[in-house]
């Protein structure tokens, strides 16, 4: 659950466990003494349950408040799923110079904002990289993860192949889609938290329907053709990682889809400081590229 259902729930407990409490036991008689003994050991347990919940909760909402993490997380939200350069700027600046959010999460938000907005005529990449190190107090060698981070990209988009990897922020019908999405516990208005849908969402809605498109998604030979199919049983294995959102995608899917069953793997399970971790050791272990004149060939030698 995201962190405003689960503390609705919690509160919901809470007054159900304030109820049984506040009714009482009236011990008139030896039937009274008798029910409150049988009752007891579950009422107890009751307790026991509220209080683990609450106390949860409470250290939750210490971190959420402690890092600040409403604010990042629309901010975060609103690089993902909006269009908004200037607005967002201004606020990634902001973040990044507030003394309480810690700096994973600010190289994080910077990292999004160098994704996003790489092609933008007033990209600052630059110039937020610096604010990290000067206002932000991260460290030079964290600050080049975003460097790296734009390399890997820049591979994975370049794929001449159908099969390519499409743009993360140019598919409009998964932000559409995502934008149109409402809170319940919100009566209406849209969650700003949960504004987000992972690629994969899309691409298990596509298969169930049978519109999976054949130079993206190949099919085995003799095994029909399973792009226009419509599978009851899916298996998702993913290399490389998968994330608690895909997790959480999957399961709302099978919670919500009569007669499909969904099955995630994964060789690991990924936030962001692990994928950046992972990213850094491929692009390292990359070969160098060879400098283009005779000059930086020289340079590169007596550098070494």
């Amino acid at each position: 659950m995201n962190f405003g259902d689960l503390g609705q729930n919690a509160k919901e407990y809470v007054e159900q466990f304030a109820s049984k409490q506040q009714s009482g036991h009236k011990l008139e008689s030896v039937e009274d003494m008798k029910r409150f003994i049988e009752e007891y050991p579950e009422f107890r347990k009751l307790s026991g349950n509220v209080t683990k919940h609450v106390t949860l909760v409470t250290e939750l909402s210490r971190r959420v408040g402690g890092d600040d993490l409403l604010e990042v997380s629309e901010l975060e939200q609103s690089l993902a799923c909006n269009d908004n350069h200037n607005a967002d700027l201004k606020n990634l600046q902001r973040l990044i110079q507030e003394t309480k959010i810690p700096e994973s999460n600010k190289l994080r938000l910077v990292a999004i904002y160098a994704l996003k907005y790489a092609s933008h005529p007033s990209n600052s990449t630059p110039a937020l990289l610096d604010l990290l190190s000067v206002a932000g107090q991260v460290s030079r060698n964290k600050i080049n993860l975003v460097n790296k981070l734009m390399t890997f990209a820049k591979s994975q988009q370049s794929v001449p192949q159908p099969g390519a990897i499409p743009d993360l922020f140019q598919t409009s019908s998964i932000l559409a889609g995502a934008r149109n999405r409402f809170n319940k516990g919100l009566k209406g208005v849209e969650n700003v938290y949960t504004q987000h849908s992972p690629r994969l969402e899309s691409t298990l809605q596509d298969m169930i329907k049978g519109r999976l498109k054949d130079t993206q998604y190949p099919f085995v030979e003799g095994m029909g053709n399973v792009t226009k199919d419509k599978p009851q049983d899916i298996i998702v294995f993913m290399i490389g990682g998968t994330t608690y959102e895909e997790a959480k995608t999957i399961a709302t899917i099978n919670a919500n889809t009569p007669g499909v069953r969904i099955v995630l793997g994964s060789t690991s399970i990924h936030n962001s400081s692990s994928f950046l971790a992972d990213m850094e050791a491929a692009v390292d272990a990359w070969p160098e590229e060879a400098p283009a004149t005779a000059d930086g060939r020289l340079r590169r030698e007596v550098g070494r």
